[in-house]
């Protein structure tokens, strides 16, 4: 029986408008968790979600189902 895997992966790399550092450790758990969420409801598995003060990287595995 022929049989397709598929693994893929994304990074993800957006910035604050005007790459203004607005990011600090006040907020950076509770954005990381709510980017994790949406993801998740998205069958869009993140492996690490981090950032910097202008920008924020997020490395995560697409669900298969997700693709055209």
């Amino acid at each position: 029986m022929p049989q397709s895997l598929v693994k893929l992966y994304v990074h993800i790399i957006f910035s604050m408008k005007n790459r203004r550092p607005l990011l600090d450790e006040e907020i950076e758990n509770a954005l990381y968790s709510y980017l994790g969420g949406i993801c998740n409801r998205l069958e869009c598995f993140p492996l690490k979600i981090s950032g910097h003060k202008e920008h924020v990287h997020i490395f995560s595995h697409i669900s298969p189902r997700k693709l055209p």
